[in-house]
């Protein structure tokens, strides 16, 4: 696998538990993020929401800032959005349902779509498609199955 090196800084709190787990500060930092993104991945497996569901709050969380810390609260964010701003008739969506659906989710699945829709806004690549193409594959979501199962 090919090594690209740069620099990057983090919070003091966070590169003493890097160091906890070893002398190699690169090799941890790949390792960890490798596993991390691995288990959202898996995790995003069994969230199951629709493309206009992973779409809606796609947009909710739009310029949001969400930390592992707040993960927990993604139904309120999305239930505001909902409420304000009119989401669930701009994606088609049982927006009381979503809501139940979000707040079923665990910390760690809430994290999964939070980094989903991160990777979505953050990715210019997704800008020139269909928006529910970009978020299918942000979020895992295979349009063509879904069709079947409709």
């Amino acid at each position: 696998m090919a090594t690209a090196k740069f620099h990057v800084s983090m919070a003091e709190d966070v590169l003493k538990q890097v160091e906890e787990r070893g002398e190699a500060r690169s090799t941890i930092i790949t390792r960890d993020l490798e596993r991390l993104y691995t288990l959202y991945r898996r995790a995003l497996r069994h969230v199951d929401l629709s493309v206009d569901e992973a779409c809606l709050i796609t947009d909710a969380l739009n310029g949001s800032l969400m930390t592992a810390d707040t993960a927990h609260l993604l139904w309120a964010s999305v239930e505001d959005a909902i409420k304000y701003e009119g989401l669930q008739k701009k994606w088609g969506v049982d927006g009381k349902a979503l809501v139940e659906k979000i707040r079923g989710l665990t910390e760690f699945e809430c994290m999964a779509v939070i980094d989903a829709a991160e990777k979505f806004w953050n990715n210019e690549k997704y800008r020139d498609q269909d928006m529910r193409d970009g978020i299918a594959e942000c979020f895992g979501i295979d349009l063509d199955q879904k069709k079947e199962d409709e």
